[in-house]
């Protein structure tokens, strides 16, 4: 039940991000270099690697860090993470830009599949003009 809960909760902030962002896929906006969108959303991923949650919840830009505790990601993450077990490599990267329909502003998103010793996992970092995160999914 409280999975369910903490699923729900995560949901419904990615939905309130793709109604604030807007949905749609477009190039990366000019703002951004590529290879510094893929560096920092690598970096984040190290972070959830790490399963240090307090940090995790810290990548997030701070207007954002009070919308999820590192107790919620523990107990939505946590399992998922293990079960996967042992980072091996990246697999796939891609960018690609979206823009809010509310403020105008560009928004980077990376899209990383990693390769772990049991299964992989895709990350999707969205990230700001200062590379700070304001959405970060697994799947």
């Amino acid at each position: 039940m409280k999975k369910t809960k903490i699923g729900l909760l995560l949901l419904l902030v990615g939905m309130i991000l793709c109604s604030f962002v807007g949905c749609s896929s477009n190039k990366l906006a000019d703002i951004y270099a590529e290879d510094e969108v893929i560096a920092r959303a690598k970096q984040v991923v190290e972070v959830i690697h790490s399963l240090d949650y307090p940090l995790m919840i810290h990548e997030l830009r701070e207007d954002l860090r009070n919308q999820l505790t590192a107790e919620q990601l523990k107990e939505t993450w946590d399992a998922k993470l293990t079960k996967v077990g042992e980072f091996k490599e990246y697999t796939a990267t891609a960018t690609t830009g979206q823009k809010s329909k509310t403020t105008e502003e560009e928004y980077a998103v990376a899209v990383l599949t990693c390769k772990y010793v049991n299964s992989s996992l895709t990350y999707t970092i969205v990230m700001d003009k200062n590379l700070d995160v304001v959405g970060m999914y697994m799947k």
